[in-house]
């Protein structure tokens, strides 16, 4: 099986769209993530994949803290200035001139208007492959408003139905 192929059918699974974000030494760095997932009640457990190699990955290894902000169906912007498909600012600290950031209680950025988010502290780390699944125990929860979610399928953003390229 080639990796293209692998990554077609993957495509096809429409999910929610996350921005994980972490500080550390007095700098911020964030994701666009799609992999996140809650995984437990008692404890409160969530989980995110990072690629082994990304900056993200290596800042939460450092602070041993994060947060995972969940996007609104209007956050499409977010979600691309975050997945480093806008022109500009390919590193974290550019990342975050899009969107309203707050600080949670690790030092982690929210999204002030996200749908929801969690600021975590790292429970476990499992290598898979050429990623890192991250479970992170949730220590305070945010809902700042009710908004249908943006959704991510076939490699685009999705609002209720309506394509968002």
């Amino acid at each position: 099986m080639d990796v293209g192929s692998f990554r077609d059918a993957l495509s096809q699974w429409a999910s929610g769209v996350t921005v994980v974000t972490t500080a550390f030494d007095g700098l911020r760095h964030g994701m666009t993530a799609s992999s996140f997932s809650g995984v437990a009640l008692d404890p409160p457990l969530v989980s995110v994949c990072l690629t082994t190699a990304g900056a993200t990955h290596r800042m939460i290894e450092h602070s041993g803290v994060f947060a995972v902000s969940i996007l609104g169906h209007d956050h499409g912007p977010v979600g691309r200035h975050f997945a480093g498909v806008r022109n500009g600012h390919p590193d974290g600290a550019g990342r975050f001139s899009t969107g309203r950031w707050e600080t949670a209680g690790t030092g982690s950025p929210v999204l002030g208007d996200a749908v929801g988010w969690f600021d975590c502290r790292v429970a476990q780390t499992h290598a898979a492959g050429d990623h890192t699944i991250v479970l992170g125990e949730v220590l305070t929860v945010g809902t700042p408003r009710n908004a249908p979610p943006l959704i991510y399928h076939a490699r685009l953003f999705h609002d209720q139905g309506v394509l968002h390229c």
